[in-house]
């Protein structure tokens, strides 16, 4: 994908694609948002929310997440500005979901490997 990396961010790029990357290594499964990042996404390139868990990802398209997620009334911190934040959860069933931690609301998504990744982007 020749994806390069801006700065020590999250955020990755080439050509056709804007995406945010966050990695879950915690227990938790939390991961954050924030909004210095999604001021960066140009208007004329494709977005993916590419969530790296543990050995497995979850791709999302990102207009369609911050649509659905991303609200009026984030967190607001000292060290971490003006974001997001949300856990990745599993019901009984097995469905996986980005659950945000202030509204509640629920956006669910299946986990991939890297071949899917290639195949949908």
């Amino acid at each position: 994908m020749k994806l390069i990396q801006y700065r020590n961010t999250t955020i990755f790029e080439n050509r056709n694609y804007f995406v945010l990357s966050p990695s879950i290594q915690n227990k938790n499964n939390w991961f954050d948002i924030r909004n210095v990042n999604l001021i960066k996404f140009p208007e004329e390139k494709k977005g993916k929310l590419l969530i790296r868990l543990f050995d497995d990802f979850i791709l999302i398209d990102l207009r369609e997440f911050m649509k659905e997620q991303i609200d009026g009334n984030p967190y607001n911190t000292n060290n971490s500005g003006i974001h997001w934040k949300f856990q990745i959860r599993t019901t009984e069933k097995g469905e996986v979901y980005v659950f945000n931690t202030k509204t509640k609301e629920k956006f669910f998504v299946e986990k991939t490997d890297k071949n899917g990744v290639l195949k949908n982007m």
